[in-house]
């Protein structure tokens, strides 16, 4: 299994035309600050409870700063079973680029 990168375009695209978890992986401070409406900012225990508890299809967006952090949690992820698992390229930054 593994997980995709995709670009801001396809982000949103995804946000509006399923019902994807949005994982922002940010830290709370900056979560707090400013996210993308809708997502929810996870810590490792979330995530942990996310493999335990979530259905392995349900698609997961996931995002960083800038794209980096979130592809290394995508991989765990998409390694932990889940098969929809895909990865802002660009991060937040881009979320905040593209407004």
């Amino acid at each position: 299994m593994s997980f995709k990168d995709i670009d801001i375009n396809t982000f949103k695209e995804k946000m509006i035309c399923k019902k994807s978890i949005l994982i922002d992986i940010r830290d709370p401070d900056s979560f707090s600050y400013s996210n993308i409406p809708g997502s929810k900012n996870f810590t490792s225990d979330d995530l942990m409870s996310l493999i335990d508890n979530e259905d392995k299809e349900k698609e997961l967006l996931i995002y960083c700063y800038k794209g980096n952090s979130s592809r290394k949690v995508a991989h765990f992820l998409s390694e932990s079973g889940f098969s929809n698992v895909y990865s802002l390229i660009g991060g937040f930054n881009a979320w905040e680029n593209d407004k």
